[in-house]
């Protein structure tokens, strides 16, 4: 009773409900480095450790008393317990993204920076070499990217068993042929321990490849047919010689209509409002109509988007010259035309 007096007095009640405000971000956790930034001192971290309202995940790491002791409260303590610059990975970096055949625990953890090499919540891996950018946050938790996690998991795997998570991370835009090698672009080459499996399947596939659709695009594909509307192509590659504008979900085959279906736990992971932006531009700069669409629409609400898409359809026809159809899918950009010679 006299600890938590001594805690809860005037003087340090606002840095107490700083901590508590971030405990609630973040799965109910906070970490030592964090609570001295928010004003808490050496000694203050201390009571705190001892104070009944806390429990100790680790020195380093407080869980609030009654928040949820879920596997992702587990998953973000071993983050934070070996500091800022620490993400999911390998196989606990597939179950967050949903990757089937996979699961959370044993955690393991990256951490690119900083001493400490080990933890006892969790397997620590360190990389030998890092692209740009390679992580990203998920459910509120530190994460490789599907790319650099496709690249850890792939070394020693079957080809088969590969080919159908890539298939399953593409289908879901969380990664494609053309966006491996950009990333991935510095570890991809030969010579380099761990990458042949990745280098080689990609290497293998045509370069009009399209891996089956997910079931979000089964769904709007199910859509145009029920709805009547025009017949649309998925999954192409959109540019012309001098610049790649990046390959959509779905494309008008007559008028240059883009239809992008967002799924919104991915979109928001791993996009930005600049990038969106600029993707959009690019696709408007080269004569395309862009109309986005989220997955609860799809699912919940078809008829908003069938009037959606064919409004769109027919005011980009009305300033898009009738033309046969001029969009080609072999995954090359020097070969693609731009929405604008689609319009004629």
């Amino acid at each position: 009773g006299m600890t938590q007096t001594i805690l809860f007095t005037d003087d340090t009640r606002p840095v107490d409900l700083r901590l508590l405000e971030t405990a609630e971000t973040q799965h109910g956790l906070v970490f030592r480095e964090q609570a001295l930034d928010l004003g808490l001192s050496e000694s203050g971290w201390k009571r705190r450790c001892r104070n009944p309202d806390w429990e100790m995940v680790s020195p380093r790491v407080l869980r609030r008393r009654g928040s949820p002791p879920t596997e992702r409260q587990r998953a973000l303590a071993a983050c934070l317990d070996l500091g800022t610059d620490a993400y999911l990975s390998h196989e606990s970096a597939a179950a967050l993204w949903g990757l089937p055949g996979y699961r959370l625990a044993p955690l393991e953890v990256m951490v690119t920076r900083g001493r400490r090499t080990s933890s006892g919540l969790a397997r620590v891996h360190h990389p030998v070499h890092l692209v740009e950018p390679f992580s990203a946050v998920l459910h509120g938790l530190p994460v490789v990217r599907p790319g650099l996690m496709l690249l850890q998991l792939s070394n020693g795997m079957h080809p088969g068993q590969l080919r159908r998570r890539l298939d399953w991370l593409w289908s879901r835009r969380l990664v494609s042929g053309p966006s491996l090698r950009r990333e991935l672009d510095d570890v991809l080459h030969r010579g380099r321990p761990g990458t042949a499996p990745l280098r080689e399947l990609l290497d293998s596939l045509p370069r009009d490849y399209v891996p089956p659709a997910s079931g979000l695009e089964s769904r709007f594909q199910q859509l145009v047919a029920d709805h009547g509307l025009p017949p649309m192509r998925r999954q192409v590659d959109l540019g012309d010689d001098e610049q790649w504008c990046g390959r959509v979900d779905f494309v008008a085959e007559v008028v240059p209509l883009v239809v992008e279906v967002q799924s919104e736990l991915y979109h928001r992971a791993l996009s930005s409002v600049a990038h969106d932006a600029t993707r959009r531009a690019r696709l408007e700069g080269a004569g395309f109509t862009v109309l986005e669409v989220d997955e609860v629409q799809v699912w919940h609400r078809p008829a908003e988007v069938a009037r959606e898409v064919r409004a769109a359809y027919w005011a980009t026809r009305r300033t898009s010259a009738p033309a046969e159809p001029a969009i080609r899918s072999d995954g090359h950009p020097s070969d693609l035309i731009t929405g604008s010679l689609v319009g004629g």
